[in-house]
């Protein structure tokens, strides 16, 4: 076997169909972040080390791609297109005043274990609205995200929103330290609750905060349904305003006509850390990973500069795609192709036949053969779909 023929671990080839739905359904997806308002921007695929990893909340430096360039510069190559696009509008739109609107579509990489032949190299597209720290600004997105999913062909699916100020105000409250946080946000992060609340009895706190930190164990379907909670949560503001947030928001996402499918999952948590407001996940079945990841993030660009709220989300293309499979939806339409067969003799009629057809917005494929073997051989590779031209061998 040639060792040349493999890709690297983590790294894949994608061909034929698969390639075309992936290309349809960039198309699709980009086609409705344009009707939004949104304008495109390309970010370069490495950037300085700075702009990522842990000092700024993304990505660790062990899951980074690193390398040198020339000039002795620490590089990586991108894990995640936020940092990239907040950079960039520092640098482009710091005077904008109206609220900007920008979505990017390409690969990220991410260099850690390969755990169940998860890729390090994969497809996003995904939205950021920056400038504008309103309420409306997370509804449009939820209703973005809901719209994107449908678009995509599915009709069962769910968004989990969460808050980032709800966990910071329950540390805060309970008074935990660093390291306390660390600890809590993992039990959390991987829902083990019998576990939260085994912590949570070994730490001197009042039971008043014991029963906030519920919150974070049950997935609501409505805002009314932590009416109890919110009760309590008034003497401690950032609970508040937080669970406020999310009842309020939840009336817009009424009128954009996506509260069905909507839950609040409380205790979501983030590995990236540099969100401050609303969180979220999208999920469908046949991906055991979620579709969609976002939420706001109101002091990253003040990392390059620039003091301006956003709120964004990415969508995961290639775990789509695997939905949309294991769903058996149908979503890109057959290409029907007419091809031109012929014999070398007839080159010239088989030529301006194909320009023909092109210029009427048809696809042509050529195949040109010499013998009756080759003739046979191209034959077989029709599909049942193709429309086929045969010229034969011009008789002088």
């Amino acid at each position: 076997m040639n060792d040349l023929l493999h890709t690297p671990e983590g790294v894949r080839d994608i061909i034929g169909e698969e390639c075309k739905q992936k290309l349809y359904l960039k198309h699709k997806l980009t086609s409705l972040l344009s009707s939004y308002g949104y304008e495109p921007i390309q970010t370069p695929v490495f950037e300085f080390l700075k702009n990522f990893g842990q000092e700024i909340g993304t990505t660790s430096d062990k899951d980074l791609y690193k390398f040198f360039d020339r000039e002795g510069n620490t590089l990586a190559l991108r894990p995640d297109f936020t940092p990239s696009v907040a950079r960039a509008s520092a640098k482009y739109f710091s005077t904008e005043s109206a609220p900007l609107r920008l979505f990017y579509r390409g690969n990220v990489f991410t260099n850690g274990k390969s755990l169940r032949g998860k890729l390090k190299e994969s497809t996003q597209i995904g939205g950021e609205l920056i400038g504008d720290s309103s309420i409306e600004a997370d509804a449009e997105i939820i209703a973005l995200i809901v719209h994107a999913f449908k678009v995509s062909g599915l009709d069962q699916f769910q968004i989990s929103i969460g808050h980032a100020g709800l966990f910071a105000g329950l540390t805060e409250a309970a008074g935990f330290n660093e390291q306390e946080i660390r600890d809590i946000s993992s039990i959390v992060y991987n829902k083990n609750f019998f576990g939260l609340e085994e912590y949570l009895n070994g730490k001197s706190i009042s039971d008043d905060i014991k029963n906030l930190f519920g919150l974070l164990s049950k997935t609501y379907i409505s805002p009314d349904d932590w009416k109890e909670y919110f009760k309590q949560a008034k003497e401690y503001p950032k609970i508040c305003a937080a669970l406020s947030h999310l009842y309020d928001m939840n009336d817009l996402l009424a009128i954009y006509g996506v509260e069905d499918y909507v839950t609040f999952d409380l205790g979501l948590i983030r590995s990236y850390q540099y969100y401050t407001g609303i969180i979220f996940s999208g999920y469908t079945f046949g991906s055991g990973e979620p579709i969609v990841s976002g939420g706001r993030y109101d002091d990253l660009l003040g990392h390059f500069g620039t003091e301006k709220p956003a709120i964004g989300f990415a969508i995961l293309l290639d775990q789509l795609l695997l939905a949309l499979e294991r769903q058996h939806i149908p979503f890109a339409p057959e290409n029907e192709r007419t091809v031109i067969l012929y014999h070398l003799t007839r080159s010239k009629e088989a030529i301006q036949k194909a320009n023909a057809l092109r210029m009427e917005g048809k696809t042509a494929v050529l195949w040109h053969y010499s013998k009756e073997e080759e003739y046979q051989t191209l034959k077989n590779q029709l599909k049942a779909s193709d429309a086929v031209v045969l010229l034969e061998e011009e008789v002088r």
